[in-house]
Parts: C-alpha cells; structure tokens; sequence
C-alpha cells in the first residue's frame, strides 16, 4: 500500500497514508526512501485500541496477533481503528478531506467514510488480478460448495486455453469449511468486495493474460492493475535502512559468480543450522528480498507463491521454484508455472496451518511432506534446465518495466485512479 502511495505522489496527486504507531516508522522510512522529503505524501499515525479489545500492546497488524483465539479480538479492533480514522477525516477542512480512499480487503470501515464523504472507494486486496478471477468465479458458480472432499480437483477455468485445477483443500480461505475469523466477518469482507467502486492491484495489464479485463467484466467495476509497486524505487540496499545483517548479505552474494544462487525464502520451522555457510548464507529477521532478486548472481527465488513476491520476482526476471503454503498461493502457483511458464514446482499438495486456519484444516500438520530429493529435483530443473524459463522471466521484467513507464499500462491506470477522485 506504500509503494502504491509512492507511485500515485510519483504522478503529482497529494497522497496520505494512514497508518498506526507500530508500522509508522517503517511507512515513513519507505515514503522517504522513495520521495525526497516525503513530497506529495503525509503520513498519519492514529492509535490502534489494542488494550480496549483485550490486545496486547503493539499488536497492529494480523501477523503480530499472538494466537488464533485473538483474531475476533483483532478485527475488532480495526473497526474501532476505522472509527478513529473517520473522526480524524471529519476534523480536516474541506480542502484536506480525501477525495478517494484505497483501502485494504478487512478495512470495511472505508465503503461508509467514502460514501459519508461522497467519494469513490477502492479496495486493495494484495492478490493479484488472476487469483481475484479465480475467486470470483468460484463465488458465482458455487463450485467449491459441490466437490465432496479436500482431496478432489476443482476445475477453475477462468482463462482460455489454460487449465487451473487445485485441490479443494488448497482453495482461498474464504472458501475453505471454517477459519478462525469465522463466517459472519467472511461474508462482511465479500459485501466490501461487491460495493466497492473499483479494484487496484499489483499486477500490470501484459502478466495475467487479460485476467485484470476478465475480472473487471464479471465483477462488473473498474479493475486497475497499477504494478510492479516494487519498482517505485531502486532495487538497491538502502544504506540509511539496512542493518549490519542486511550489508553482510550483500557482500556475500556480490563474492558469487552471476547465476549461481537460489535466494530461498526460508519458511518457518525450516531447519537452516548446520547449513555450509560457504554455500549458504542464512539472514535471520527481515532480508532486502527486492535488493537480492536483482542481484547478478541470483539465479532462482525459491518462494512460497504471495504475490508480492511473485511480483517482485517477475521484475527482477528471475525465475521461481514454488512452495505455496496458504491463502491464494496454491492458485497463484498455477499462473507461475503452468500459465507463465517461470517456475517449477517442488510439489507440495498440503497447505500449512496458520493463524487463520488453526485447528480448522481437518489436522492438516504444519510441514508439507516434501523431501530433500524434491526439493533438489527442482532445484536442478530449474539450474540446468530451465533456459526457457529464464528467457520467459527476462521477457516478463521488460515488459513489466516498459508498463510503469509514460504511455505503458500501469501509467495510464495510474492516471485513471487519480481522475476517478473527480469523477465517481
């Protein structure tokens, strides 16, 4: 949602992120990484009443929730979040209201302001245009309420020519028999979805093979792929943000010859002592993944399918080994190696637990049953067979490179958002 700021100020509209205390320092390094001074963008910080909803302190974003018992407890107290953010909106003068809100999937509480304020309201959901198809489509023919166990194939044949099956058990969370957020806020997130006036993703127009015109026509609103967000700024180590630990990793890499490393998103549990470390360099705590994707000697991105990783491997032109583990990745998954033909599959079938599934996957355990012999076969399909791979991801980075450029497709759609804030 940052970059998204950053690209939008980028073309001369005034931009404010909301944010709360925890992720403000992160959101105002960015914004001043990417725009001099933070120009055409201010960012708000507005207390998140975690001690009111039986939070504990400094738990403001789902993935800093403890424990599943607390997600009800979370959203509860993002709508009281949104209630702040109205009451701030109101106190501004006219000429500082927001004239468009973008807001995230569970932030709801945006359709009300903007139709308080009387201006449009988008959502931003982090998926991509082909897994929102994909959603889509299940939601209208219903498909996912007939196959009768999580080991059967379900048929989700949104694009011409491409076959898209997956197992019922790797489908989105919205489709699967219970989750820790439960039915009721399930269905308040897909009202949202419906009433919005538009949808922006991170994406551009040339990647998902028309997925974004196809979404746009069966959900019947303006669907703006505004992407790669990654590329709103240089995919080099920031030295004013990057840590002791960070710096090492750059050195590391900037001693190996080009194309010879995998960059592995390393999942939790993953076991990485005892590793040789003059053939593995593990970074414990944030890495600068768009900095390492971009790197000459980085030849492959182990990943586990989100979609901002995708994306940023797609800009960097760096083919994938893929391990999805939950929410749209399994999807996803499909358009990496059997529409896009970038990556390579190790074969995991089993989505992991997580914090809004736990104990709700039939005891579906936390590792995916993959061996090492896997995980090398891939590996070595995508070392020293995967050429056509390559060529596939390098076309992909030009393309998507030319699309933020003036004239490309991301550019205009970038524009269109900005003149829909006068024009609902």
């Amino acid at each position: 949602m940052t970059d998204i700021g950053c690209l939008l100020a980028s073309h001369g509209a005034p931009v404010t992120i909301t944010t709360t205390p925890v992720n403000s320092p992160f959101v105002q390094s960015r914004v001043d990484r990417v725009t001099p001074g933070g120009a055409g963008i201010t960012v708000t910080t507005i207390p998140f009443p975690t001690a009111e909803a039986g939070l504990p302190e400094g738990c403001e974003r789902l993935d800093l929730v403890p424990s599943p018992a607390m997600v009800p407890s979370f959203f509860h107290a993002n709508r009281e979040f949104g209630d702040a953010v109205a009451r701030h909106c109101r106190q501004q003068d006219a000429p500082r209201r927001p004239r468009c809100i973008v807001a995230g999937t569970c932030h709801t509480w945006a359709l009300g302001l903007a139709r308080e304020l009387g201006v449009p309201c988008y959502i931003f959901h982090g998926f991509g245009a082909f897994a929102l198809l994909c959603i889509e489509y299940l939601f209208a023919q219903r498909r996912h309420e007939v196959f009768a166990s999580a080991d059967e194939l379900v048929d989700i044949p949104v694009l011409p020519s491409f076959e898209c099956k997956v197992l019922g058990r790797q489908l989105p969370p919205c489709f699967l028999p219970a989750t820790t957020i439960g039915s009721g806020l399930m269905q308040e997130f897909r009202e949202f979805d419906k009433a919005v006036d538009g949808v922006v993703v991170n994406s551009f127009e040339e990647l998902e093979h028309g997925s974004a015109a196809l979404l746009a026509a069966a959900a019947g609103k303006k669907v703006l792929a505004v992407g790669p967000v990654s590329l709103c700024h240089e995919p080099v180590l920031d030295p004013r943000a990057a840590s002791d630990e960070a710096r090492r990793c750059m050195a590391w890499l900037d001693a190996k010859e080009a194309m010879s490393v995998v960059y592995d998103w390393l999942r939790e549990n993953t076991d990485a002592d005892g590793v040789a470390h003059s053939k593995c360099h593990v970074v414990r705590g944030w890495a600068p993944q768009v900095a390492i994707l971009d790197h000459p000697a980085v030849a492959g991105f182990m990943t586990h399918c989100g979609w901002g990783s995708t994306l940023e491997s797609v800009a960097a032109g760096v083919p994938m080994v893929t391990w999805p583990l939950f929410a749209e990745q399994f999807v996803n998954e499909r358009l990496i190696v059997d529409v896009l033909g970038i990556g390579v599959s190790v074969g995991v079938t089993k989505p992991t637990e997580n914090l809004l599934t736990a104990g709700k996957l039939g005891g579906v355990e936390a590792k995916a049953g993959i061996g090492a012999e896997q995980v090398e076969e891939a590996l070595e399909k995508l070392m020293n067979q995967g050429e056509h791979m390559r060529r596939n991801a390098q076309g992909l980075k030009d393309k998507a490179s030319a699309a933020l450029k003036e004239g490309g497709s991301s550019y205009i759609n970038l524009e269109r958002l900005i003149h829909s804030t006068s024009h609902k």
